[in-house]
C-alpha cells in the first residue's frame, strides 16, 4: 500500500511537471514578436490551460494508482450527473450571453443620457449576472448555495450601492446640463461667438467650436479651449454674437 502512495505522488508530480513544461512552451511559442497581437494576448490563457490540464491528468492517474476501483466507478457516476452538469452549463452560457446583452444595452443608454460611457457600470452588471448564473448552476448540480448567496450579496451589494449613490448624487447636475442643452439647441450653435459667465462667475468669451451633451466647447480670444457647463447659460445672462474675425473657424 505504501508503494502505491509513493507511486501516486510520483505520478502527480510528473503531471505537474509536464503541465508546467507544456504551459511554458506554449506561452513562449505564442508570445513571439512575429505573432499577431491577438495570439500574444491568448498566450497566457492557453499556457495556464495546458498547465491545469497536465495537473488534472496527473491527479487522475494518481487516484487510479491508489484506488483503481474508484476509477472503475467513474463512468457510472458520470452518467448519473451528466444531465445536471449539462443543465448547469446551459445556465452558465445563458448567464454569460445575458450579461453581455444587458451591459451593452445599459451602457448605450447611459452614453446617450450623459454623453459618457460608464465602463465600470457595464463591468459590474456583467459580473453580477455571471455570478448569479454560477450560483444557479451550482444549485443545479447539488451544491449547497446558502453560503454562496450570502457571499455574493456581500461582494456585489456594496459596489452596487456605491454606484447607485454616485449616480444619484451626480445625476441632478448631469440632468440639468442635458436639459439646458435641449433648451438652447437653437441658440448655441457652432461658429457663433458666445459671451457668458463661467463657473467662477467671471465673464468668458469665445467662439463655439463644439456643442457636447453637457458642455459647450469654446475657443477663447487668447486661443485657449474652455468647456462651459450648459446649465450656466440658463442660470446667468449670456449673449450670442456672429463669429468674430479674430476667432478661428
Amino acid at each position: 500500500m505504501t508503494n502505491n502512495w509513493i507511486l501516486a505522488l510520483v505520478v502527480l508530480a510528473s503531471g505537474l511537471l509536464l503541465g508546467e513544461i507544456a504551459g511554458r512552451m506554449i506561452r513562449g511559442s505564442m508570445s513571439r514578436p512575429k505573432r499577431s497581437a491577438a495570439i500574444r494576448e491568448l498566450a497566457r490563457s492557453v499556457g495556464t490551460f495546458a498547465f491545469w490540464t497536465g495537473t488534472a491528468t496527473g491527479l487522475f492517474a494518481a487516484v487510479a494508482t491508489v484506488s483503481p476501483a474508484t476509477i472503475h466507478d467513474v463512468p457510472k457516476r458520470s452518467l448519473a450527473v451528466v444531465p445536471d452538469l449539462m443543465l448547469g452549463a446551459l445556465f452558465l452560457i445563458a448567464g454569460y450571453a445575458i450579461s453581455i446583452g444587458v451591459s451593452a444595452a445599459v451602457g448605450q443608454s447611459a452614453l446617450r443620457a450623459t454623453g459618457v460611457r460608464h465602463r465600470s457600470l457595464e463591468r459590474l452588471l456583467r459580473i453580477s449576472i455571471i455570478a448569479a448564473s454560477v450560483v444557479v448552476a451550482l444549485s443545479q448540480v447539488g451544491v449547497d448555495i446558502r453560503i454562496l448567496v450570502v457571499v455574493l450579496i456581500a461582494l456585489l451589494g456594496a459596489p452596487a450601492l456605491a454606484v447607485a449613490l454616485l449616480t444619484g448624487l451626480g445625476g441632478r447636475e448631469v440632468a440639468g446640463n442635458l436639459a439646458a442643452g435641449r433648451a438652447l439647441r437653437g441658440q448655441v450653435v457652432e461658429g457663433a461667438y458666445l459671451v457668458g459667465r463661467g463657473v467662477d462667475g467671471r465673464i468668458v468669451r469665445g467662439e463655439i467650436v463644439a456643442v457636447h451633451p453637457v458642455t459647450v466647447e469654446l475657443l477663447t480670444d487668447d486661443m485657449a479651449t474652455l468647456h462651459l457647463p450648459l446649465r450656466l447659460l440658463l442660470e446667468h445672462p449670456f449673449e450670442v454674437q456672429p463669429a468674430r474675425n479674430g476667432a478661428r473657424r
